[in-house]
């Protein structure tokens, strides 16, 4: 197999894409299918969808204001990170970004939230696990080989859908 990067400005490095992470099982702190970076990327923000309304209630920081979601769901994601050189015995480190709410929260409101299925939320990621960055800034970088996956709260009842919103990072290498 061969590698290759392109100019700087190619659209591969300048378009954002959809990385679909899919749905849980009910099951309290149920984790997801993982998602294994092809090449160095950033993951911009993650999109929750809620199928199916829970039983619980969490308490969790959406970017402007704490916010107490009732029926939703409460999610992590978490990446394993491999720092050792290729060939060599790996060297894994693990950075859980939330946990964050899936609840009808609006991007204002500070007052506790009923959910509903059908629910949604997008959270733009940021370089600090736990944070939320301004719309439009931040993200994470993955390497090359890093696992990405998405771990559910406690709710036992709930079953949500998750996505990511991935760039290649420029010059980056990918399969010729």
């Amino acid at each position: 197999m061969t590698t290759k990067n392109m100019a700087y400005d190619h659209a591969a490095y300048i378009s954002r894409q959809p990385v679909v992470i899919g749905q849980n099982t009910a099951g309290g702190s149920t984790g997801l299918n993982k998602f294994v970076a092809f090449t160095a990327m950033q993951i911009f923000s993650v999109t929750a969808t809620l199928v199916t309304a829970g039983t619980s209630t969490t308490t969790a920081w959406n970017g402007t204001a704490t916010t107490t979601s009732v029926n939703g769901d409460s999610f992590s994601v978490v990446q394993v990170s491999n720092s050792a050189p290729i060939g060599s015995t790996p060297v894994l480190t693990t950075s859980t970004h939330g946990p964050y709410n899936l609840s009808l929260y609006n991007g204002t409101a500070t007052a506790v939230q009923t959910s509903v299925a059908g629910a949604y939320v997008n959270v733009a990621l940021s370089t600090s696990t736990g944070s939320i960055a301004p719309v439009g800034t931040g993200g994470f970088t993955v390497g090359q080989g890093d696992q990405i996956s998405i771990v559910r709260g406690a709710d036992a009842t709930a079953v949500s859908a998750f996505s990511l919103e991935v760039g290649i990072l420029p010059l980056a290498n990918v399969t010729a």
